[in-house]
């Protein structure tokens, strides 16, 4: 999952240290980091988000993604799947390219620093 600079911010306001939950890609974009394949802040059982209501935007936004083209769908891997509506996909779809611009233009700046 990607992070923006304010999702990072958000997460390390509530005392988690950024270098546990982060890694920084060769591309410059944040990103939450998995743990034997599952997201940092599942819980131990599997069954719940430790940081729910301060998830990242993009965890808020799934499970609709975005291809390289644009093009917005629902995730096939996600069991919700089928419970999203037309009007749901289409304004998730509209803030995930948003968040992702955000996101694009944060790698950029993180890439001219190093």
């Amino acid at each position: 999952m990607e992070l923006s600079e304010e999702d990072i911010l958000r997460l390390s306001r509530l005392g988690h240290k950024i270098d546990e939950f982060c890694l920084v890609s060769a591309d410059g974009i944040a990103r939450l980091r998995n743990i034997k394949g599952r997201c940092f802040f599942l819980s131990q059982d599997g069954k719940a988000c430790t940081v729910y209501a301060h998830r990242p935007l993009g965890c808020d936004i799934y499970p609709v993604n975005c291809d390289q083209c644009g093009q917005v769908f629902v995730d096939d891997f996600c069991k919700a799947k089928g419970t999203v509506t037309k009007e749901e996909l289409r304004a998730k779809g509209e803030a995930l390219r948003r968040y992702i611009a955000i996101i694009d233009k944060e790698a950029e700046g993180r890439k001219k620093r190093r």
